[in-house]
């Protein structure tokens, strides 16, 4: 096993610092996520949990909801729609989310990999701090052929989205705390990365 650090914009940490903001009140693309791809060069396994360690503030209130799904997409730009919540085949690689006033980790079980909450008090926040965060993402097991890709997306509602009264079921977030612009630093101080479980192909 070895696990691959892809960072939000080049594979090596960027010399200077850039920022990209997304409106926290809505979804979908354009001004209400961020998105950022991996293109792979050589068929690769991603097998076990991943995590997003990101440098992020918001411009207004004391706090902020963060959404977090990785997608695969084929090599004609299309995402591969995989199995969610047992009846939809439409779904992500892997999701993950993080309120930030409850970002405070438990050291002693906390991993490279797997950060794990506390959840024991809030730590607001305020406008213009940036902030290192660490959002679990859930395991998965994925095959990535050669000229496919990985897409992180960023947002500040959930991904996955179906009728609630069809489907009643399926978990919500409806209680968001999000106000205002959310933003994300790379580069330079900044050292914002994905970290994802590749397995090594087999010879």
């Amino acid at each position: 096993w070895r696990r691959c650090r892809c960072r939000l914009r080049d594979r090596e940490p960027a010399a200077t610092t850039a920022t990209a903001s997304y409106s926290a009140l809505g979804s979908g693309p354009g001004a209400h996520r961020l998105q950022f791809d991996h293109i792979f060069d050589t068929d690769t396994d991603l097998i076990g949990h991943a995590k997003l360690h990101v440098h992020m503030s918001t411009d207004a209130g004391d706090d902020m909801d963060v959404f977090v799904g990785l997608y695969k997409i084929d090599a004609k730009g299309k995402q591969v729609p995989l199995a969610y919540y047992a009846f939809f085949n439409d779904g992500p690689v892997a999701l993950g989310w993080l309120r930030v006033s409850h970002r405070e980790l438990d050291p002693e079980r906390t991993t490279e990999y797997q950060p794990w909450l506390k959840h024991t008090s809030e730590a607001k926040i305020a406008p213009g701090d940036v902030l290192p965060l660490d959002i679990e993402i859930w395991p998965s097991g994925t095959h990535f052929e050669a000229g496919s890709r990985l897409r992180l997306i960023i947002q500040g509602s959930d991904l996955q989205k179906y009728n609630a009264e069809l489907y009643p079921i399926y978990t919500r977030h409806e209680d968001s705390v999000n106000t205002g612009t959310h933003s994300v630093y790379t580069g330079g101080e900044h050292d914002s990365y994905l970290l994802v479980p590749v397995v090594p192909a087999r010879k």
